[in-house]
């Protein structure tokens, strides 16, 4: 099972790379830019493939990045989804000028418009995304999401119906434990049967990333708190069945727990003390 984490980037790409050597991890999620603003400066093509040189002499993988998280693809404002377009573009460019393998981005909201038709904004916003960038590699993984609001994304179906809807080889997606369990998924008592469920739904095999955490609230409550591993309300002996199960195997595991600066090396030992060697 590859381990990774999200780590800052505040001194430089090649930083946190280091940082995740140090944490003896397999792999690494990182943002691009900032995910709470939508300009940024132009990312340095000589500092990224310098950074890209680095990243795969390292022999970790894969590498993750995650959006903005201003973009909102599903929204039913024209100018608003137009603007979510442009810059996931942009982050999709980024994303490959850096060598990542997958780009991590959250379904966004419906707001004031129906279900379907903010799944259907969704399905027309991520071909035009994909069209503008056709000559990348970078997939696309669409996050499960707790729930909250209007956000997509919390039944399985939501986003197995856009991965029918725009067919690409490049969009696959990635199940988050917490919101998992805030959006209602019993992943603590009923692995089996979610799992399952998934499969059905979106298809394991289009599963690209794991985000491995904790939650804070209660089963259903869509509460999107992320907890250290084994303190929330998933619990030790869930976060075990998770990450030791062998239709998960292979992939790669990207924890998000909070105080990062001081407690991931915590629970990147906490992970590790779960994770079965057999």
């Amino acid at each position: 099972m590859p381990l990774g984490a999200h780590l800052p980037t505040s001194k430089g790409f090649a930083a946190a790379l280091i940082e995740a050597q140090k944490l003896g991890l397999d792999c690494l999620q990182i943002f691009s830019k900032s995910p709470r603003q939508w300009n940024a400066a132009p990312l340095d093509l000589q500092k990224a493939a310098d950074f890209h040189k680095k990243w795969k002499q390292s022999g970790l993988f894969p590498l993750v990045a995650h959006d903005s998280f201003l973009i909102n693809l599903a929204s039913p404002d024209d100018a608003l989804r137009e603007k979510s377009i442009a810059a996931m573009v942009d982050e999709i460019e980024r994303a490959d000028a850096l060598g990542c393998d997958f780009l991590v981005t959250h379904c966004g909201a419906h707001l004031k418009s129906s279900v379907e038709d903010g799944l259907s904004n969704l399905a027309v916003s991520l071909v035009e995304c994909l069209e503008k960038t056709s000559g990348l590699n970078v997939k696309i993984a669409l996050e499960i999401t707790a729930g909250q609001g209007t956000c997509l994304g919390a039944p399985f179906s939501h986003i197995g119906e856009v991965l029918k809807s725009v067919d690409s080889p490049r969009l696959s997606s990635c199940f988050d434990t917490c919101h998992a369990f805030a959006a209602g998924h019993d992943i603590v008592n009923n692995l089996k049967d979610v799992l399952a469920d998934f499969d059905a739904q979106i298809g394991l095999k289009n599963l690209g990333v794991m985000h491995l955490n904790d939650a804070k609230g209660v089963l259903g409550g869509h509460l999107d708190r992320h907890e250290h591993i084994g303190e929330g309300a998933i619990g030790p002996d869930a976060m075990r069945a998770i990450i030791n199960h062998p239709k998960l195997k292979g992939l790669p595991f990207i924890l998000e727990t909070p105080e990062v600066e001081t407690m991931i090396a915590k629970n990147v030992a906490t992970v590790r003390e779960l994770q079965e060697t057999k």
